[in-house]
């Protein structure tokens, strides 16, 4: 298993991420988080449980595919990374995202 701190790379914050943040239907908060390419869902779920405190009620993963670009001539490609979806439970969140 490998080490949890390496599982999380960065919160991944945009427009879209934030409008979604909370679930109308039941109050569950959702939070979208950079992962390492190799993490799967369980160590995704530990990682966030330990590093904040919540409990997480599901965690869906998507690899966001790196855009083709280019410099003058030479074309290029952005790497590839996965991107976490993580649900908590209902009446849980965390506190680090409160002013967003």
């Amino acid at each position: 298993m490998k080490a949890l701190h390496r599982v999380i790379i960065e919160p991944h914050i945009t427009e879209s991420t934030t409008r979604n943040m909370v679930d109308p239907r039941t109050g569950a908060y959702q939070y979208a988080f950079k992962v390492a390419m190799d993490a799967n869902k369980q160590e995704i779920r530990e990682a966030i449980e330990s590093r904040f405190g919540v409990e997480v009620d599901s965690v869906r993963t998507i690899i966001v595919r790196g855009k083709i670009k280019r410099v003058r001539l030479i074309p290029g490609k952005k790497p590839n990374w996965k991107k976490a979806y993580v649900k908590l439970i209902p009446g849980q969140r965390i506190s680090e995202f409160e002013g967003i």
